[in-house]
């Protein structure tokens, strides 16, 4: 069968053809955003042709990690995340994580996908020993109805050991600006990381990809290690090519009038350069070119197979992954006055129509990862992934070690076995609450980047809302409202769109100076939306009321999703503009903090009400309201992993349900749809 590498030319060509026409995102250098326009010199990226399997699905998948590093890594790298060290006992800690007993316990508790170790960049021949163990642990696992995927670094090589297969293997590693290899870190000099350009490389990862697909048997690809900021002579030459297949001559906004002699902005260089908005476009167009290779390659050569990989990597169609994952440190807690939710990534998982799992972290207040300390942290973990229409239910943490480091599993403690029995067994007992779900909350918020935490903290608790993605906007009508808060940075396109919502009827709430730049930083006079401010349906904001304190610059910490003191403003106006109704509402709980959430999903003839409870103690007095354009349904059914059966609600006389406090913290309640 023909291999689909390409030549220099088509590498070259192919960036330039995929990464023309995203637009501008005003971020720190090489950031990766999720936001992309779909009117475009070129199309954004061809039609997704590759069907994702049908074993992804909302409601079906229940994951674990099953170990993401070979023990040759560990003892490389002086231990792992999650109290993996060097000590005797990890040796036996791993073995055991691959034995039938293991396997027992995780089936019995519902799991049907794992993610082992394959590939960590070692090379085929130093990995052969582990990698035969992988396959042997696959095989096992699917007697038990599991699927596995095979964990590759898409990245990092080990030089220390790949040197002795291949020789040239400094030829494909990335460069900084002064030519010096790119490393995983200034600690981890031992570790390589490869540039995606080189066709040598890609075709090495490939052979690693078949030996997982059809040696070890496994189900699918998961890549980690996805970092590009390479200015090797080959970079440079492709972007210089990706600036001429972009422009037919050098545009003035550039300040550059010769292509062929320009260098790759580097991280210095100030946000308003606008060549390096460019070279973001460039290096996302190089690597959802490789990405689709490598899907299309996992579909050829194992038909029902399927790529996984992160999320937000590149912006747009996301037409070169099946299955998302998003990596953070957002394991549900309350920290400094903050609720910690990963709802927001799964919510942007759920925006492109990528199922998506993830795998979070239990950060403290200096980022520091540690293991969960009681068994509802993870109870609430697993709770959202259901409470987000059915993703994935994962549970990073159930393989670490355990703390009697005798080679027990971190879940084999009585508390947090009962709690992954609790919520993987609910689920796969309760498939039809999650099939086939579709967002249904009509308030929606723009891109969900960083201005937009403290308008999700204040919805969280009280009002369904979704992420908007600009592919959203042309659907948009009188039911629903749009956040833009202090997006500054909108293409022409994106202005077009909102603008055209709003016609149609669609309520919108603007703060700050939204839309004050374009696509290519220059400053719009008036705003974009100055004239649309009198009409009855729009808010503006000068001041923006979700606002919260960003971390300084050398912090390592993502912003607090701390309430912001606009929060009650926030939730009038939302009201006021809502004239058809809320999709889905909650009361009660604390005002100043309320510690819930509370999102509605359609089914075929049902929508479903997801509720979460994070406090302590018993959920009291807690209800919830429908549109009545998506439910009416005076007998809804309540659903509990606490619940030994189901509970019918009535309604009160102004139509709203109460809900008992028996759901002790997670409750899918089951409507029966309202006709449209």
């Amino acid at each position: 069968m023909r291999d689909n590498s390409w030549t220099r030319r088509e590498v070259l060509k192919g960036a330039a053809v995929a990464a023309v026409g995203f637009p501008f995102v005003a971020r720190t250098a090489f950031s990766l955003g999720s936001n992309a326009s779909s009117e475009s010199r070129h199309r954004l990226a061809p039609a997704d042709d590759l069907e994702v399997p049908d074993w992804i699905a909302y409601g079906k998948l229940r994951w674990v990690w099953a170990l993401w590093e070979p023990l040759q890594f560990y003892r490389r790298n002086g231990g792992g995340a999650g109290g993996i060290t060097t000590d005797p006992w990890v040796e036996k800690w791993y073995h055991r994580m691959h034995s039938d007993e293991i396997l027992d316990q995780l089936a019995e508790a519902g799991i049907n996908l794992v993610s082992t170790h394959y590939y960590k960049g070692f090379g085929l021949k130093s990995e052969a020993a582990e990698m035969d163990l992988a396959a042997d642990f696959t095989r096992r696992a699917h007697q038990r109805g599991i699927r596995v995927f095979g964990y590759h670094q898409f990245n990092t090589v080990v030089h220390e050991t790949m040197l002795s297969e291949v020789p040239n293997l400094a030829d494909w590693i990335q460069r900084g600006p002064d030519g010096e290899m790119l490393t995983y870190s200034k600690a981890a000099t031992w570790r390589w990381n490869a540039c995606p350009i080189h066709d040598e490389y890609l075709a090495y990862v490939k052979r690693v990809m078949e030996q997982c697909l059809n040696k070890a048997g496994m189900d699918g690809v998961e890549f980690d290690g996805t970092r590009y900021l390479c200015h090797c002579k080959d970079c440079t030459e492709a972007f210089r090519h990706y600036l001429m297949e972009r422009y037919s001559t050098p545009p003035k906004h550039l300040g550059v009038s010769d292509f062929s002699k320009v260098t790759i902005p580097t991280g210095q260089a100030p946000e308003t350069e606008l060549l390096r908005q460019d070279l973001d476009r460039f290096r996302w167009g190089i690597h959802r070119r490789r990405f689709r290779e490598m899907r299309e390659f996992v579909h050829r050569r194992k038909p029902g197979a399927a790529l996984a990989t992160y999320l937000d990597l590149i912006p747009g169609n996301p037409d070169w992954y099946d299955l998302a994952i998003a990596e953070n440190h957002d394991t549900p807690q309350v920290l400094d006055g903050a609720l910690i939710t990963k709802v927001r990534s799964l919510k942007r998982g759920t925006s492109v129509g990528r199922v998506t799992f993830s795998t979070n972290w239990l950060r403290n207040t200096k980022g520091q990862i540690s293991m969960p300390k009681k068994a509802s942290t993870v109870e609430l973990d697993m709770a959202e992934s259901l409470a987000c229409g059915g993703q994935i239910c994962a549970a990073t943490w159930a393989l670490r070690p355990g703390p009697k480091h005798n080679g027990d599993a971190f879940f084999e403690q009585p508390e947090f076995h009962a709690a992954l029995k609790r919520y993987m067994g609910f689920e796969r007992d309760h498939e039809s609450l999650y099939l086939d779900s579709q967002p249904a909350a009509n308030v929606w918020i723009y891109r969900s980047t960083v201005n937009q935490i403290g308008f999700e903290q204040a919805l969280l608790g009280r009002i369904a809302c979704r992420v908007a993605r600009e592919s959203h906007l042309k659907q948009l009508g009188d039911r629903d409202v749009l956040i833009v808060a202090n997006e500054t940075n909108l293409s022409d396109a994106e202005c077009a769109a909102i603008r055209a919502a709003s016609d149609r009827g669609c309520a919108l709430i603007l703060t700050g100076s939204a839309g004050r730049r374009d696509e290519r930083l220059q400053i719009r006079n008036p705003l974009p939306f100055a004239d649309l401010t009198d009409r009855p349906n729009v808010r503006y904001f000068a001041k923006c009321p979700g606002q919260i304190p960003l971390p300084s610059k050398k912090s390592r910490l993502p912003a607090l999703p701390i309430m912001p003191k606009g929060a009650e403003e926030i939730l009038k106006t939302v009201h006021e503009l809502a004239k058809k109704g809320l999709a889905a509402q909650l009361e009660g709980g604390d005002a100043a903090l309320p510690l819930m959430y509370v999102d509605v999903y359609r089914q075929p003839g049902s929508c479903v009400v997801h509720v979460i409870y994070y406090g302590g103690d018993k959920p009291k007095g807690l209800r919830i309201r429908l549109g009545q354009w998506l439910a009416r349904d005076d007998r809804p059914v309540l659903y509990s992993p606490y619940l030994a059966e189901p509970v019918t609600l009535t309604p009160s006389n102004d139509g709203w349900f109460e809900l008992p406090e028996s759901f002790v913290r997670y409750a899918a309640i089951r409507f029966k749809s309202a006709a449209s």
